[in-house]
Order: structure tokens, then C-alpha cells, then sequence
């Protein structure tokens, strides 16, 4: 392996902009490295400062969803320098990238980003690992950063290693039950060494963590019943994956894209996003089937950035009239508008005890444009919000039975008029995210207080 240097991004202040390029026969993986040089200067101002800790990009649609958008609203009150793990096409795209700093150096946000490696497996999780300790050790040693945000497990690694021998404190941001996903997924064996490895790192995230945030409440019951060591009083925080209330809002139907679409005066339900890995696949186009043969009138419409032509051929298989059938795909920035073409979203997602711990985010997106929803029960606490505020239907088996035992529950729900306002109400209630940002910044003044006090 060899070394190479040259100029790229780092934060204002700093003496140069300096990247390092590590590079071997199966990698080349551009780290950006800010010089510590005026960085002191910048953050030595009496705020919270924080190291937030990313292992999915925030070039890609779920990071600028679920990261950057709690980020721009955290950064008024808190110095942040963010650590993400970008793709490589992402990074390819040099007008997002570029786009993307404008929009972070705007909040005041430093952004440093590692290139994600997903190939060998493991070995490249490992490389990537050991590189963001690297990072996130000298960024805890130079800028006195008082919390370190890992979002997920992989970052909790991260940021366990980097604050070692300093006085940062450990938000675990766990975002679900990572060890058995990957069990339930079969990607790992369940009592293999990887299960024993991933497990024995969970029990030193809990007992590490100073202040813990999961996804849902039915997340934070299994951790008593699951024998996970929280320790006394370190606060548990329930935050669901919010939705920015602004963008995502009630709407009438576009007209010309409905037109454009072929669905102009029907009604419309189907899906949005991805439709495969945890997503029940073959059950939704069951489903919407099933839908297409009870509601004559309506039309099934997919929104996706998956292969259509693979998809329409599952769809014919599965019975989907190709007629009344469109799929079509969006860019993050055109949801709104292209969610409240619908009359009903549908997502089935695998239930399992890994997804006590997961909230879809298509979930407040399809509430917050006034959308309900069909559902399957058994993940996180969707089923529970969605029965008892009347926001959709919760199907108990995804089968015809079911299929068939949900049918009247739909045609109510679609004449209800009222229906509408109660997904807009639950939405603010429940998935806003200012409120959601408001309580992250809570646990970071709890936290940096706590440093102050050491």
C-alpha cells in the first residue's frame, strides 16, 4: 500500500485544503482531512460542540432526509462537524457534491466525507471503520468536541474508539437492532462469529452510551425484555424518523402531472420508494392486485428509482392489469408534489424482532401530505398510530384472507372525508421535524453540561 497527498475541501479557517488519497491494488479511497490549523479559533466559542458520525451518505435521498435536514436545524445552536460515507456514483456527481458543501457551509456545518466501501465484505467495513477512527479521534483531540452523534452501529464503533482517553460524551443513535437485521437478512449466520462479534459490540454500545435514541417505543420495551445493559440513568429518547412539515405538505393533485401520468379523476394507490430487500415485494403487487380487481375505477401507481422493466414484469405476473398500471420515477425534491397524487400509500415490510426497532419514513411523508396508509402490522409502532388514529388500514396476514378481510375497511377509509386531516394532524403530532431536531439539541445541552461537570 502507498500514500499520496494533494490539495481537495476543508473547513474555512484552516491553513490548506489538503485530501489523502489512500490507495492499494483493490482500493482508492479519497479522505478528506482537514488541517487543525484555525479549526480551534472557529469552534472555540463557547457553543456544543459536536462530531455527528454517518455511515449512510448524505448525497444520497435517505441522508439528506434523515441527516441534513435535522443538521440545518441542530446547527443554530451547536458547532457540528459531520462524518459521512459517501458512494462512489454520489460522488461522481460533482454539481451534487458541490451543491451539497454550499448547502452545509451555509448552516456553518464542517463536512469531511470518507468513500464507502461495500466490496470485499466485511474487510472493507473494517477498512472503513479504521479510517473513520482516524478521523474521528483527531477531530475529538483538536476540537474539544463535547458529544460524538453515531448514527447507527457502524458509527458507534467509530466513536467509541475516537473518543477513548477524552472527555467526549456517547449518543447512540441506534436506529434498530442492527446484529439480528443481519441475521433475519441472512447475510450473517445467527451464532456465528460474526453474530458473537456484532452482538458482543452492541452489549459495549449500551453500556457506553451516555444518552441512547431509538426509533420507537416498541424498540426501547424490548430492551429490557432483550437483556440490553442500559445503564442507571442515562436517558432513553424516542425519536421517529421525522418529516420536514414545510416540504412535505396537504395538497391538491397536480393537475398536468396527473394528466401526464393517465390518472386524472381516479383514484389513485400504490407505493413509493424502494420495493425490495425488507420491503415485502411480492405481497404488495399481490395486494395490488387484489385492490385492482375490488376498485374498478383506480389506477396502481409505483414510484420508484428501481428497474421498471423488471418490476412491470413482476406486476403482470402477479396479476396487476399492465393497463391501469404506471410506474414512474422521482428525484428526493419531487416527492411532495408526486405523494399527493395518491389516495392510498401501501407498504408491507417483513415483521420480525429487529423491526420492533425501525419507523419507515414513508410513513410521516404519506401522513404529513395528508395520505393514509395500508400497512401491515408487526414493525415498530406503525400499526399501533395507524389503528388508533385512524390514519389507514393495519392488515393482520398478507394473504387473500386478509387481502379480501381488508377490502370494506378501504372503501370507508377512501369516502372518508375527513381522513385527510387526521394524517396532517398525526403528522405534526408525531413525525415533525423541528420537534424531533428540538430533541436532539435537548440531549446535546444535557450532554455537554455533563462534560463541564467532569
Amino acid at each position: 500500500m502507498f500514500l499520496l497527498c494533494h490539495v481537495a475541501h476543508a473547513p474555512p479557517g484552516s491553513r490548506t485544503n489538503r485530501i489523502v488519497w489512500y490507495a492499494s491494488r483493490r482500493w482508492t479511497i479519497p479522505v478528506g482531512l482537514p488541517i487543525i490549523g484555525g479549526v480551534l479559533s472557529r469552534w472555540d466559542d463557547g457553543l456544543n460542540k459536536i462530531l455527528y458520525i454517518s455511515y449512510d451518505g448524505v448525497l444520497e435521498p435517505l441522508g439528506e432526509s434523515q441527516v441534513v435536514s435535522y443538521l440545518d436545524r441542530l446547527a443554530a445552536n451547536n458547532k457540528i462537524k459531520l462524518l459521512s460515507f459517501e458512494r462512489p456514483k454520489d460522488l461522481a456527481n460533482r454539481v451534487r457534491v458541490s451543491a451539497m458543501r454550499d448547502r452545509l457551509e451555509r448552516h456553518g456545518i464542517e463536512w469531511v466525507w470518507l468513500r464507502y466501501h461495500k466490496w470485499p465484505p466485511v474487510v472493507s467495513t473494517l477498512f472503513d471503520i479504521l479510517i473513520g477512527v482516524k478521523l474521528a479521534r483527531a477531530a475529538c483531540r483538536s476540537d474539544g468536541i463535547h458529544v460524538v452523534h453515531a448514527r447507527g452501529y457502524v458509527p458507534s464503533l467509530i466513536a467509541i474508539t475516537a473518543r477513548r482517553g477524552g472527555g467526549a460524551k456517547f449518543l447512540f443513535d441506534m436506529r434498530g437492532f442492527w446484529v439480528d437485521e443481519k441475521v433475519e437478512a441472512g447475510h450473517w449466520k445467527a451464532g456465528g462469529i460474526l453474530f458473537h462479534v456484532g452482538k458482543w459490540c452492541e452489549q459495549r454500545f449500551f453500556r457506553a452510551a451516555d444518552a441512547i435514541v431509538s426509533l420507537t417505543e416498541a424498540g426501547v420495551r424490548t430492551f429490557s425484555t432483550g437483556g440490553y445493559p442500559v445503564r442507571e440513568g442515562v436517558p432513553v429518547v424516542v425519536i421517529p424518523t421525522c418529516v420536514d412539515l414545510q416540504r412535505f405538505t396537504v395538497e391538491e393533485k397536480d393537475s398536468t402531472l396527473s394528466s401526464k401520468l393517465g390518472i386524472s379523476g381516479a383514484d389513485v394507490i400504490g407505493c413509493v420508494g424502494t420495493m425490495s430487500g425488507w420491503y415485502l415485494r411480492a405481497e404488495m403487487l399481490r395486494f395490488l392486485a387484489c385492490i385492482s380487481q375490488a376498485f374498478e375505477q383506480a389506477r396502481i401507481l409505483i414510484v420508484t428509482r428501481e428497474d421498471h422493466d423488471s418490476l412491470r414484469r413482476d406486476c403482470e405476473a402477479a396479476g396487476v392489469p399492465q393497463d391501469r398500471l404506471i410506474i414512474h420515477s422521482a428525484q428526493f425534491a419531487d416527492m411532495p408534489r408526486v405523494m399527493s397524487l395518491f389516495d392510498a400509500g401501501v407498504f408491507f415490510i417483513r415483521p420480525s424482532m429487529s423491526k420492533r426497532g425501525s419507523a419507515a419514513t414513508k410513513l410521516a411523508e404519506f401522513l404529513a401530505c395528508g395520505v393514509p396508509v395500508i400497512i401491515n402490522d408487526g414493525v415498530g409502532d406503525s400499526g399501533g398510530i395507524v389503528a388508533q388514529r385512524r390514519v389507514g388500514v393495519v392488515l393482520d396476514d398478507l394473504d387473500e384472507r386478509g387481502f379480501d378481510s381488508s377490502l370494506a375497511q378501504i372503501r370507508t377509509m377512501l369516502a372518508d372525508s375527513s381522513v385527510r386531516g387526521r394524517c396532517r394532524q398525526t403528522a405534526e403530532e408525531l413525525f415533525d421535524l423541528q420537534q424531533g431536531a428540538e430533541r436532539y439539541g435537548h440531549l446535546y445541552e444535557q450532554l455537554t453540561k455533563a462534560v463541564s461537570h467532569q
